[in-house]
């Protein structure tokens, strides 16, 4: 595996710890801190207006003390069940809420990716090539085999109906209008994920460590981010694969692309109930299985013959390579 990146690793100089764990994981401290901010923000309007409705809140009402102390007493009464069901409430727009803390993270994780680009080339880092556009079939086919062959082998496990909070994750992301889940799932998650685990913390392990080290942490950490077990696993899997492609590729549109297949696969699925269709017949999702093995493994032979290796790079004798 080490031998498919020849690039020559940048000089980095000896930092403390505490440097090193902030310039690693910054980006996800930051992806974690805008999403309570906008978690916060919005559950405070939703719970304002939440409020207003359930209680009939008027301009009028406003106006009229008595009024409102008897809502506060009602509120103060009813505090445990007004609190569970405006849990309840809000929750169903999960999916929306991820795809505007996305919206807000995106335009911080550029600049943060863009710093790093401009680190690299002062430190005479010279990157992997870029592989050509016609090469990303390749990543796209790989991602909905990847998506329905695991699927289907959680589903044939029964690891899917093990996890009772992954059910309710699943019900809650998933009942959003389908435009919704295609905007923030599809398209807004994805793009906010990789620049996080793929563009910014396995680069930055990348720098400091071998290939396999850095791909496993950053994707020990992906799938850890998703909270409990199933999605765990899945997560875990995937972000080992996105490390590789982003590897190969040498951009972080590479994994882009393939992330966003098996969300796009992931969400039309459910939507038009594919996975239940599956499920009818046994032989019918052992084949289709066996079929997405194939097709991830040839795309997964394609791509591995991609050269990635720079154009242009000096070995420290200072001699083209």
């Amino acid at each position: 595996m080490e031998q498919q990146n020849r690039q020559i690793p940048p000089t980095v100089y000896p930092e403390s710890p505490g440097r090193q764990f902030w310039y690693v994981w910054s980006p996800l401290i930051v992806k974690i801190g805008i999403g309570l901010l906008v978690s916060l923000a919005v559950g405070t309007v939703f719970g304002i207006i939440y409020i207003f409705r359930h209680y009939g809140i008027t301009q009028e009402v406003l106006n009229d003390s008595k009024q409102l102390e008897i809502i506060s007493q009602r509120f103060l009464r009813e505090y445990m069940d007004l609190t569970r069901e405006m849990s309840l409430e809000y929750y169903k727009y999960a999916a929306l809420i991820e795809g505007i803390t996305a919206l807000a993270t995106i335009p911080v994780l550029c600049v943060m990716f863009h710093r790093d680009r401009v680190k690299e080339r002062l430190r005479g880092f010279v990157p992997n090539k870029k592989a050509a556009l016609w090469k990303y079939g390749a990543v796209i086919i790989m991602g909905a085999a990847l998506c329905i062959g695991v699927n289907n082998l959680m589903i044939l496990g029964n690891l899917s109906t093990m996890g009772e909070e992954y059910q309710e994750i699943m019900e809650i992301l998933y009942s959003a209008p389908l435009a919704v889940q295609a905007a923030s799932l599809v398209v807004l998650v994805p793009v906010c994920e990789e620049m996080v685990f793929r563009g910014l913390i396995f680069q930055r392990l990348r720098e400091r460590t071998t290939f396999m080290q850095a791909a496993f942490h950053s994707a020990l950490v992906f799938g850890l981010m998703h909270m409990n077990l199933v999605q765990m696993i899945y997560g875990f899997l995937l972000g080992l694969v996105f490390a590789y492609v982003y590897e190969k590729y040498g951009s972080v549109k590479a994994p882009v692309a393939a992330h966003m297949t098996a969300n796009f696969v992931s969400v039309m699925g459910t939507h038009y109930q594919w996975f239940e269709w599956l499920l009818e017949e046994p032989l019918r999702i052992g084949g289709i299985t066996v079929a997405c093995a194939a097709a991830a493994s040839t795309m997964f032979v394609l791509i591995q013959r991609i050269e990635e290796r720079p154009e242009t790079a000096e070995n420290t004798d200072g001699e083209p390579v």
